[in-house]
């Protein structure tokens, strides 16, 4: 099935669709879960509550996308569980997570600040400024969370190389926010 196929058997409540819908965005949620929480039982769980998700939300929402649909759905469900399984204690090592909210104030709230038109235009605006290999760097580190190692691998790259790239992308980020008063 192709998305329209698949959001119009989603509209008519056919139970078919969470099927073709995995077969479709599975692979995609399953990483985008893995690479945060670190295991596949919780990355499986994960999938399974988004598709629930998915259920529950169309109707009334008809996303144009449905693999960005369920990747975002699976993305704030997978940080909500591992914000609540590390709430009590932090890991020593720095996450993508705790990178971007160094970058952005107010700590817990910025994903609900990422979350707002004007800021999500302004950072995709700036997504748009950089070259092919920043943007994909940033997109695989901060919306995928990906793991240094896998992105230098991917992109056959050292991982000190990556780090520093990664790190001069997210002070020009600041610096284009500040510009436009949104920091």
């Amino acid at each position: 099935m192709d998305d329209r196929e698949i959001m119009d058997a989603l509209l008519a409540r056919d139970e078919t669709a969470l099927a073709a819908l995995d077969a479709r965005c599975g692979r995609l949620c399953r990483a985008i879960a893995r690479n945060i929480l670190g295991s596949d039982e919780d990355a499986e769980e994960c999938v399974n509550d988004t598709w629930l998700r998915v259920w529950e939300s169309i109707p009334p929402a008809e996303p144009p996308s449905l693999a960005a649909y369920a990747g975002m759905i699976t993305r704030r469900i997978a940080i909500s569980r591992w914000r609540a399984r590390n709430a009590e204690r932090r890991r020593a090592a720095v996450t993508p997570i705790d990178e971007l909210d160094e970058l952005l104030p107010g700590g817990d709230e910025v994903s609900a600040r990422l979350e707002t038109a004007e800021l999500t235009a302004a950072v995709n605006a700036f997504l748009d400024t950089l070259d092919r290999d920043a943007r994909v760097m940033f997109v695989r580190r901060y919306w995928h969370l990906e793991p240094i190692a896998a992105i230098a691998a991917r992109m056959d790259l050292r991982a000190g190389t990556v780090r520093v790239r990664l790190h001069r992308v997210r002070r020009k980020l600041r610096e284009y926010l500040e510009r436009r008063n949104l920091l």
